[in-house]
């Protein structure tokens, strides 16, 4: 099963990429982790992971998989229910103009128990983890728009001038 939700951003692409690739960043702009650390001595690209502590769920360890520097990475998702098999996360970006960036949000998982794990899928996690996306997107654009760099006013004589 594939979870997939967009937002749209404005922001510059590489502005989006500096926040979203932080990984141990994201305690500071989704209430959904608690605290997140690095488990590894890398903090980017294929090696790096993190942990993070999600209230009412438990430790969440999570380890890069896929890493296109400035566009994208997928890390695994272990410390799940054991009725899932395997799971694996991560985000894209893609720019639309100077300042609008499109970021997509992507869950794959795999259950066990054939009709039992389709079920607890289809009705339990699909639901759970949509909610949860949407939740996390709107506050990391809150996060990313609110902490935009803004020009700062330089006073010339008696006028306000923008540096």
């Amino acid at each position: 099963m594939r979870i997939e939700r967009t937002v749209e951003i404005n922001a510059p692409i590489d502005q989006v990429w500096s926040k979203i690739s932080n990984l141990a960043d994201i305690q500071n702009w989704t209430k959904a982790v608690k605290e997140s650390h690095f488990h590894t001595k890398i903090e980017r690209g294929i090696g790096a992971g993190r942990t993070c502590d999600v209230p009412g769920f438990g430790t969440l360890v999570e380890n890069v998989l896929e890493w296109e520097e400035g566009k994208s990475f997928t890390l695994s998702l272990e410390g799940l229910p054991f009725f899932i098999k395997e799971a694996s996360g991560g985000w894209s970006l893609e720019e639309l103009g100077p300042n609008l960036t499109r970021g997509t949000t992507k869950i794959d998982i795999e259950t066990k128990f054939g009709p039992i794990g389709w079920f607890l899928q289809t009705f339990i996690l699909a639901p759970q983890f949509r909610k949860t996306i949407k939740g996390a997107q709107r506050e990391f654009k809150t996060y990313v728009e609110s902490n935009m760099a803004k020009p700062k006013l330089v006073k010339t004589d008696d006028t306000n001038a923008v540096a």
